[in-house]
């Protein structure tokens, strides 16, 4: 079933649009030249020292594209873990799938799952000292006016106030967004975790979150909104944006078809059974009718 599903075009269509929003997603990044290009114009312009502007400039183009390229890694790894899959699906071997593809795709989740963890973090330590630096600037202002008898030190601190209240909220947003990435992201592994099981076992299970199809289907279509939008900017960005749209709808209607097929597995249509069972077939001559027809014995 695994099999039948990895090989499907559902699934082949999602891997050639998530490959071209990679590479798309790449050009676009590596095509940012045109800001160095200006910021060149405006270097001669302003009689920059070339000496110096045009080394520096060289090493920020040089290392603006290993960075993109860098970056571009963990999607890269991603797109091949996907055609991995697909490939050992549509083998025609017998026995198990490989599961290197899942396995990729595992390692990657883990890894996003501790880059958000420390960014929760980073933001939480942010939010402390900048709430000590404000409590602390907020005392010694309005100890400094109290002295020489102005209210303005009562101002300062509610200003202070507004400002920790306001990085607060904002906190507390991008924190809940981060939880709910996190969330997604453990579902994802689950969910790897148990078709991985399903393939080297052989046991069909269809606990697929609904929460993950439901936020891909969301991400989707946020996803798709963002590319439309982007296209009269940036086509080639808008582009990639569409095309992983695109492929996370597409990967939803894969997991939500995996799940009705695994569910069919664990609970097959029940044949309904009759009391007594079937009615065997008779097997003697049948009964002759009062003033049937005459049979050629003798009469009685």
């Amino acid at each position: 079933m695994i099999k039948t599903l990895g090989s499907s075009p559902l699934f082949l269509a999602a891997a050639i649009l998530y490959t071209a929003s990679v590479v798309l997603g790449l050009f676009s990044s590596l095509g940012s030249s045109a800001l160095f290009t200006e910021l060149y114009y405006y270097g001669a312009n302003y009689g920059l020292d070339p000496d110096i502007f045009y080394p520096l400039m060289d090493a920020l183009e040089s290392g603006s594209v290993v960075t993109v390229v860098v970056e571009a890694i963990p999607s890269l790894l991603m797109a091949a873990a996907m055609w991995m899959f697909y490939a050992t699906c549509r083998s025609t071997k017998s026995g198990n799938i490989s599961t290197a593809g899942l396995t990729v795709c595992k390692v990657l989740s883990y890894i996003t799952v501790v880059g958000i963890c420390l960014l929760a973090l980073l933001l939480v330590a942010c939010f402390v000292i900048l709430l000590i630096a404000a409590a602390a600037g907020g005392v010694t202002t309005a100890s400094y006016y109290d002295g020489y008898g102005y209210d303005y030190g009562y101002g300062a601190a509610a200003s202070a106030t507004a400002v920790i209240v306001l990085v607060a909220v904002v906190l507390v947003v991008a924190v809940a967004l981060l939880v709910l990435l996190l969330v997604y992201q453990l579902a994802v592994i689950r969910t790897i975790n148990r078709v991985k099981a399903s393939a080297l076992t052989g046991t069909p299970d269809n606990r697929v979150p609904r929460f993950l199809t439901g936020m891909l289907f969301v991400l989707g279509v946020l996803g798709g909104l963002g590319g439309l939008a982007s296209l009269f900017t940036s086509p080639v960005s808008g582009l990639a944006a569409l095309a992983s749209a695109a492929c996370m709808i597409l990967l939803a209607l894969c997991l939500g078809r995996y799940r009705n097929l695994m569910t069919m597995l664990l609970f097959p249509p029940v044949q309904p059974v009759y009391p007594g069972g079937p009615v065997p077939p008779y097997q003697g001559t049948p009964p002759q009718q009062p003033g049937g027809p005459y049979n050629g014995g003798t009469p009685q």
